[in-house]
């Protein structure tokens, strides 16, 4: 084979190459890293979150983005590391550990505490904003304790996050809401009526400034 015969296969050959090149995946999680300034949190009480609903548009491997009023867009190429549902599931329940081993303000015969997940929208439009809207039960009941002697409290939450560029910012504006809706709980559990006055949807402004009644 001569210099020009051998130019030329290489040169296809690193085409074929460059041609078969995929783009990068990106994989996301919704667990954000523990503030380092803090101590370390340990809490006696077991935490269990299930994510009972989603809709199945939104269970996907892929990000969601919303262009505009009435379309949305699958990003191949960048996805979660795990379910959705598992994802919000897994930071929720990260959250809730963070702040109960901080707090007071449980009657110390609860020993377990169950939270029930109901996802109505979780949606975001890329350099505007992220929203979470969810209802939530939960339940403290103590070991062995029979159904009729714990305790039930039933929310809503909507947060609306504003969000920086880029696919990233998505993910850390939903962090942000999964962290507020995690601040809801735990404050609705220990508040000075228990929760028995949860009436009215939990509502996080844009920015994550806090908590609010409607």
């Amino acid at each position: 084979m001569n210099g020009y015969y051998l130019r030329f296969v290489l040169a296809w050959l690193v085409g074929v190459g460059v041609g078969c090149t995929s783009a990068p995946v990106h994989y996301y999680t919704l667990a954000a890293p523990p503030d380092k300034s803090l101590p370390a949190a340990q809490t006696a009480l077991a935490v269990d979150v299930r994510v009972v609903h989603i809709p199945p548009p939104l269970n996907r491997s892929e990000l969601i983005v919303r262009a505009g009023s009435s379309e949305i867009t699958l990003l191949d190429n960048e996805r979660w590391a795990s379910s959705v549902s598992d994802e919000i599931k897994n930071a929720v329940r990260l959250e809730l550990l963070r702040r109960l081993g901080r707090l007071s303000g449980l009657r110390p015969d609860f020993t377990k505490l169950t939270l029930d997940i109901d996802v109505q929208q979780l949606e975001a439009e890329i350099g505007q904003h992220a929203v979470l809207e969810a209802s939530w039960i939960a339940t403290l009941s103590a070991t062995g304790q029979r159904s009729n002697g714990a305790r039930v409290t039933a929310c809503t939450f909507q947060a609306d996050e504003k969000i920086h560029t880029g696919y990233a910012g998505i993910v850390e504006g939903y962090q942000r809401e999964i962290a507020a809706l995690a601040d809801a709980i735990v404050t609705t559990l220990t508040g000075p009526t228990g929760g028995n006055d949860c009436q009215k949807p939990t509502e996080v402004s844009a920015g994550g400034a806090g908590s609010k009644d409607r």
